[in-house]
């Protein structure tokens, strides 16, 4: 049965597990699963966090640009190419579904990498100079643009793992857990604080194999 396993999965790719396990086949499967059961445990939280982070920035981009920032040639103007091209294809698969070009379907449509990169440097002067604060009226004094940039950039690297079944149990997870938290708590707290009791991760971990 073992052997079915491992072909299913691929021998390369349960190498990793079988190493990590001081090639105990047994115990590399269950550290295979936990580490299924550890990435599903963040699926909370990393939604949390990607809904809660797009809408604020979409407001900002609102209080810059207009409703329609999406589609204003100043916001255009600046974007870089990956942000425009994530623009393009939106709205091109809102329209192959026939389905009304609005804000919030736009919103939607675009992926956690869009928002993120919105964080940029580059955008400093013409968004966050004037709604950094508005944006993120939580965000602590110490903190800046930067900050955010960097947290929603560690949440999105660990998501996309996540989301492409790669292994993460070699990563300090309480580390994780406790920035993606953060991060939540400076974008909202009230969100933070309704999402927290429905945390696994903590629990998940101590039953590490």
């Amino acid at each position: 049965m073992i052997l079915l396993i491992i072909e299913a999965l691929s021998p390369a790719r349960f190498e990793t597990y079988l190493t990590a396990a001081g090639r105990d086949h047994d115990r590399a499967q269950k550290l295979y699963m936990w580490n299924a059961h550890i990435g599903g445990a963040f699926h909370t939280h990393i939604q949390a966090v990607e809904v809660a982070l797009r809408n604020a920035i979409n407001q900002a981009l609102m209080a810059r640009y207009g409703q329609d920032w999406w589609k204003n040639e100043a916001f255009l103007n600046i974007v870089d190419r990956e942000r425009g091209s994530n623009l393009d294809t939106v709205q091109n698969r809102i329209r192959n579904r026939r389905q009304s070009l609005i804000t919030g379907q736009i919103v939607a449509g675009l992926s956690f990498g869009f928002w993120v990169g919105m964080l940029q440097r580059r955008y400093n002067p013409d968004v966050w100079s004037a709604q950094l604060r508005p944006a993120f009226p939580n965000l602590p004094q110490t903190e800046d643009r930067n900050s955010l940039f960097r947290a929603a950039g560690a949440v999105s690297h660990l998501r996309n793992r996540i989301s492409h079944h790669e292994r993460i149990f070699k990563r300090d997870i309480s580390a994780d857990y406790s920035a993606m938290m953060t991060l939540l708590n400076w974008i909202c707290p009230a969100t933070h604080d309704w999402v927290r009791p429905h945390c696994h991760v903590q629990e998940i971990l101590r039953r590490k194999p």
